[in-house]
């Protein structure tokens, strides 16, 4: 039945996050085309799939990020399309991800 069904569950704490790098965890939706058991991080920067770390002190939280991470609303799309749904935006961004 799981195989069949996608859940998730994400957190938003923007105090431990910097608003960014908001964890999600997923299970099931094997036949809907989901992969789970990895880790995947999108956008660009930051290649080394750590968003932030390193920071040692105040001065790395107050300074520009040299990273652009794609917004949920990319992973929502994707979630919608394997789950039979016809769209291509969600929340005003367009497209999905490919390696979910």
């Amino acid at each position: 039945m799981l195989d069949n069904n996608f859940a998730m569950h994400g957190s938003a704490s923007s105090s431990f996050h910097l608003s960014l790098n908001y964890p999600i965890i997923s299970a099931g939706g094997k036949n809907l085309g989901f992969q789970n058991g990895r880790y995947l991080k999108f956008g660009k920067g930051n290649e080394d799939n750590q968003a932030c770390a390193g920071i040692a002190d105040d001065s790395g939280w107050a300074s520009d990020l040299d990273s652009h991470e794609l917004p949920h609303a990319h992973l929502f799309v994707t979630i919608l399309k394997r789950m039979g749904i016809d769209t291509n935006e969600f929340a005003g961004h367009k497209g999905g991800l490919e390696r979910v």
